[in-house]
C-alpha cells in the first residue's frame, strides 16, 4: 500500500521519538500521526528520487521550491484514510500502553503529545533536508555558525563560485539566486540587507546532523 521509501520516513520518526521520549508507545502515536500529517508532501518527494547511496538521495529537481496542499482534513476524514491491519492492530497496543502511563489529566497528555509531535515534525523536516542540501550550502552554514554577525552576502557568493566550479554539470543551470533562496526559504538562515546569518532553525539542524551521524561531507 505504501512505497518503501515512505515508510523509511516513518520509521525514522518512529526511531526519533524513541531515543528522545523512550516512550515506544507515544512514539507509535506519533508516526500515526506523520503518517496522516505528511502522506503527501513525503510520498511526492519520494517518488522523484533518482540516486539513492552512501552520500543520501538525489532527486529530479533538488531544491525546487513546491507548493504543498497545507487543508486540514477533520477527524472524521482522518479516521477514514486508507490504513492497513497492522497499523490498526498496533493502534490497539499504542491504546493499552497509553492508558499505563501516569498522565493526571487530558491536559498533561495533550501536551505531552504537542512535543512530540512537534518533535517528529522537525526531524522530518531535517531528515529531508540532510538528504538534499548541497555540500557546498551546508559549508556556508558552518562558516555563520562560527560568526557573531553573519557574513556579508559576497561570501556566500565566494562559495557558490568554488562549488561552481567544482562541479559545473550541477550548477549549469542554478544560478547564485537558487542556490541562496534554497537556505532562506528553508529558513536555515536569514537576511539583514547586505548580511546573511544563521537561523535558530539552522544552528539545531547542524546540531541534528551530528547527533544524527549525518555530518558527512556532500556533492555539490
Amino acid at each position: 500500500m505504501y512505497s518503501p521509501g515512505y515508510a523509511v520516513y516513518i520509521t525514522l520518526a518512529v526511531h526519533a521519538m524513541i531515543e528522545a521520549l523512550a516512550w515506544p508507545a507515544v512514539s507509535l502515536v506519533l508516526g500515526l500521526v506523520a503518517l496522516f500529517s505528511f502522506r503527501g508532501p513525503l510520498v511526492r518527494k519520494i517518488d522523484r528520487i533518482t540516486r539513492a547511496g552512501k552520500d543520501g538521495v538525489s532527486f529530479e529537481r533538488p531544491q525546487d521550491p513546491e507548493l504543498l496542499n497545507s487543508e486540514a482534513l477533520s477527524f472524521e476524514e482522518l479516521m477514514k484514510q486508507p490504513i492497513s491491519a497492522t497499523v490498526l492492530e498496533r493502534e490497539k497496543f499504542v491504546t493499552d500502553q497509553l492508558s499505563k502511563f501516569p498522565l493526571k489529566t487530558e491536559t498533561e497528555r495533550i501536551s505531552v503529545l504537542k512535543r512530540a509531535v512537534a518533535t517528529v515534525n522537525i526531524d522530518l523536516e531535517y531528515t529531508r533536508i540532510a538528504h538534499i542540501i548541497f555540500g557546498s550550502q551546508l559549508n556556508f552554514l558552518v562558516q555563520l555558525a562560527g560568526t557573531r554577525n553573519g557574513l556579508p552576502k559576497s561570501r556566500a557568493e565566494s562559495t557558490y563560485s568554488n562549488a561552481a566550479a567544482q562541479f559545473p554539470d550541477l550548477y549549469r543551470e542554478r544560478p547564485f539566486e537558487a542556490w541562496l533562496a534554497y537556505l532562506l526559504t528553508s529558513n536555515l538562515l536569514a537576511a539583514d540587507g547586505d548580511r546573511l546569518d544563521i537561523t535558530q532553525y539552522g544552528s539545531d539542524f547542524l546540531k541534528y546532523l551530528v547527533d544524527t551521524r549525518l555530518a558527512y561531507d556532500r556533492h555539490g
